[in-house]
């Protein structure tokens, strides 16, 4: 059984002080708002935070409440989305909020049960909305919480699923402490804060934790070595040629239903593989599209989590009509047609 090494009220304390000095001016802390904290929460996984802003920012302009977001196509989400990626994650929190207006009255669920049962909430993700939200006495464990933990009280020997299970059953223990339970949404942010801020993955700032006189790993100089790495999965590497057709300012685009990791978004025509001698005869049993190879432009590389992909655009003329059913003529990024950030990479790369 996993515990902490100096009484959960000094820590607790030590930890809260700390995070009311130095906690970053955030737009969901500026007032207690479940929606925004909601956002929030889906944006950030997988996303620091500074790239975060900005689509953050932009997406509640645009969907300032639950039922803006609840009322608006997926198409239209999308396209807000654009350039984030993890995409699933705005699809789900698009069908959560059509879930949360029709059952909920519009209010983000307050009891766990029900919060879990929402598409994109997890067991993190529900216990971090109700406990700043709601101030619900919950625990919440992601990638920077695990790493101060496994520092702090030194963990060596253990990674994966063993590992997180009794760090969440130390967490859960914790959040039954008054001194935390009392200050639960402070007592998580500050949590997150700390291994976004200090207990950071490369060079942790030991110097400026308020908790270093107690952190194990750094008492035994393993702070640079913990937490065990883990096997990352191999990089997987795909190439594509890519058809660029404008007509003003306007490109023809294709919507992907094929690629899960792309599905309904809108793209230029492509197809597998490197440019060959057969580009302009494959361009025509792929996409029906007859085409003229005007010119070759730089290749453009982009990663979608293990996938490695790299397009290689090739400028083209028509030689007849494209099939109205299978294309649109549009200003990538226009509402109702999202695109991803690969196709704005392309179009940058052409000057």
């Amino acid at each position: 059984m996993l515990s902490l090494p100096i009484p959960v009220e000094k820590f607790t304390s030590r930890l809260l002080k700390w995070y009311g000095a130095n906690k970053r001016d955030l737009p969901w802390r500026e007032k207690t708002d479940s929606y925004k904290v909601w956002v929030s929460e889906i944006m950030l996984q997988q996303t620091q935070v500074q790239t975060a802003l900005p689509y953050y920012h932009r997406f509640l302009e645009t969907y300032p409440t639950l039922e803006a977001l609840a009322n608006a196509e997926e198409s239209e989400v999308l396209s807000t989305w654009s350039g984030l990626g993890y995409y699933r994650r705005a699809r789900n929190l698009h069908k959560a909020a059509l879930i949360v207006s029709e059952e909920f009255d519009g209010q983000f669920p307050r009891k766990y049960r029900e919060a879990i049962q929402l598409p994109g909430i997890g067991r993190y993700t529900a216990g971090a909305i109700l406990s700043i939200a709601y101030g619900e006495p919950l625990p919440i464990l992601d990638g920077n919480v695990a790493r101060f933990f496994s520092r702090y009280l030194c963990i060596q020997d253990e990674a994966g699923t063993r590992g997180a299970s009794r760090l969440w059953n130390l967490l859960t223990q914790l959040v039954e402490e008054p001194s935390v339970s009392d200050h639960i949404g402070d007592f998580n942010q500050a949590l997150m804060e700390i291994g976004s801020l200090v207990c950071v993955p490369q060079r942790p700032r030991c110097h400026i934790c308020p908790l270093k006189a107690s952190c194990t790993a750094r008492s035994a100089g393993l702070q640079d070595t913990l937490p065990k790495r883990q096997p990352q999965r191999k990089v997987e590497q795909f190439h594509y040629t890519v058809a660029l057709l404008p007509k003003g300012d306007t490109y023809l685009l294709t919507q992907n239903w094929e690629d899960t990791f792309l599905q309904g978004f809108w793209e230029f025509p492509r197809i597998r593989g490197r440019p060959t001698r057969q580009v302009v005869s494959n361009f025509r049993k792929r996409h029906g599209l007859k085409l003229k190879v005007e010119g070759q432009t730089t290749a453009v590389n982009h990663r979608v989590t293990f996938r490695k992909l790299t397009f290689h655009p090739l400028l083209v003329t028509l030689c007849s009509p494209a099939p109205r059913s299978k294309f649109t003529w549009t200003k990538p990024g226009e509402k109702g047609y999202p695109i991803s950030s690969y196709v704005m990479k392309i179009l940058k790369s052409l000057g």
